[in-house]
């Protein structure tokens, strides 16, 4: 798609975005800053800077200090940000007004010293201020003198029914932003199976880390799209576990939670894999359930489907699983019931993609976690509809801190093998995800080119050690 393409989808959504809100009865003036840097404190450097996704989802582009304007009567307006003579000495020189225009299709694209006196005309309207709202501690660095000094009416009614609105609309990709996950997802591949070659016993997590993401970056990435998780034999467990110095050994685990970001668009992905060349048995049999429950979901995402219900199923599926291991005891759906299946699996079955990795909107307006522990953590209830991009990834993990908890302990007694478990409190964890677009009539597994199966698995991994296949 060239750049005249991606344009006139941007003027698209955009044109989507008018027409809710006129629909809503909103016809006041909106900014959307795109955010700022933050410093590093005691330094004269920044964090990474990631554009606030509203910014970028209406104009495609990501840079600090920008920011689009609304007015019922004069349509939209970018303000690009410059910089002085001083800081163009340490900095590279951002876009011109006239490229961010040919860029995102916002035809009146002005230099950022113009944003004041916009602001200016808007004196004595009520303005919804969506984006960033930094802008308000610091208007300097937007090249307004003061934010109070403009005596501004923020409407927040409006800004909370706009940002609803922009929310729904972002949870259905187009095509724009499908070819983006497509190229992330496809490095975040390449990462992965660079990961499962290298690995071996007394090889760090840090390393491993290192060579996955240089991959990434081999392939297009801009940048990871989180934090790589990276964790090893009890490691692995820890769901946001951060990779370290740990070294693994041959018997363990490694679970690899990591995905690489193009042009703003995160991917998401989960293996599983041992260090050595092939699975143990009691690994593998809690494998296969993980992976069997993933599968079942994956073929049941279609338009209309609720995703709680895919993971209250997933659910089940693995405290069958747990049961026929000896984990569990009883009937499965008193077991989901009552939540005794969360020892194993506390997390939901997964969320949202896009701009961010845990994207907007998972949740319908009217609906809200709820307050019990298996479903405490679920970050997505909704109905499934074409556009849509989410993750499927069930897990099975012996968390030490959720299974010596004496209170958990008294009370899943009856339901809890618990000498079994403490067996496996070592075990650590087995993750398995992927990215999934949901169609019109299914869905389509954007990763689905990164082997899963168990076999596939042990392929891979005999392959990275060098030993022939039987």
């Amino acid at each position: 798609m060239n750049q005249r393409e991606q344009a006139d989808a941007l003027r698209h959504r955009r044109e989507l975005v008018v027409q809710r809100w006129q629909a809503l009865g909103l016809d006041g003036p909106a900014l959307i800053p795109a955010g700022l840097p933050i410093p590093v404190e005691g330094t004269d450097l920044y964090h990474d800077f990631h554009a606030h996704p509203e910014f970028q989802y209406l104009t495609g582009a990501a840079e600090p200090g920008a920011a689009l304007g609304w007015q019922p009567d004069a349509g939209w307006t970018l303000f690009a940000p410059s910089l002085s003579v001083e800081a163009l000495v340490w900095e590279s020189a951002p876009p011109s007004p006239t490229a961010l225009a040919a860029e995102t299709g916002v035809e009146r694209s002005v230099d950022r010293s113009e944003l004041a006196a916009w602001l200016e005309a808007q004196r004595g309207q009520p303005l919804a201020l969506l984006g960033s709202r930094d802008i308000q501690q610091r208007a300097a660095d937007y090249g307004v003198e003061a934010w109070a000094a403009l005596e501004t009416d923020i409407d927040e009614d409006a800004t909370e029914r706009i940002g609803r609105a922009l929310a729904e609309l972002r949870r259905t990709k187009d095509q724009v932003e499908l070819a983006r996950i497509s190229r992330a997802v496809d490095a975040a591949i390449a990462g992965h199976l660079a990961a499962q070659r290298i690995a071996r016993d007394g090889l760090s997590e840090r390393a491993l880390q290192i060579e996955m993401e240089a991959e990434f970056f081999r392939q297009g990435g801009a940048r990871t799209a989180y934090g790589s998780i990276v964790g090893s034999g009890p490691n692995s467990a820890i769901l946001h576990g951060t990779p370290g110095p740990r070294h693994m050994s041959d018997g363990e685990l490694v679970l690899i939670d990591a995905g690489a970001e193009i042009d703003g668009y995160a991917s998401d992905v989960s293996r599983t894999f041992p260090v050595s060349a092939a699975f143990s048995p009691i690994q593998r049999d809690l494998y296969d359930v993980v992976l069997a429950s993933q599968r079942e979901a994956i073929a049941s995402a279609a338009p209309g489907v609720e995703y709680k219900n895919m993971h209250l199923k997933a659910s089940a599926t693995i405290a069958a699983g747990l049961v026929d291991a000896g984990v569990l005891r009883g009937a499965v759906d008193d077991l989901v019931n009552n939540d005794a299946h969360a020892l194993f699996f506390p997390h939901g079955l997964g969320h949202m993609l896009g701009l961010t990795v845990h994207d907007c909107a998972g949740y319908l307006d009217d609906r809200v976690p709820e307050d019990r522990f298996g479903l405490a953590y679920l970050r997505t209830d909704l109905p499934l509809q074409p556009g849509y991009v989410v993750t499927i990834e069930p897990g099975i993990y012996f968390v030490p801190a959720l299974l010596t908890d004496p209170e958990r302990r008294e009370r899943y007694r009856e339901m809890v093998n618990w000498p079994r478990v403490d067996d496996l409190l070592d075990f650590g964890g087995i993750r398995i995800e992927d990215d999934i677009q949901i169609t019109v009539d299914g869905c389509i597994n954007l990763s689905q080119a990164l082997p899963s199966s168990a076999d596939d698995v042990e392929a891979i991994r005999r392959e990275g050690l060098g030993i022939a296949s039987a």
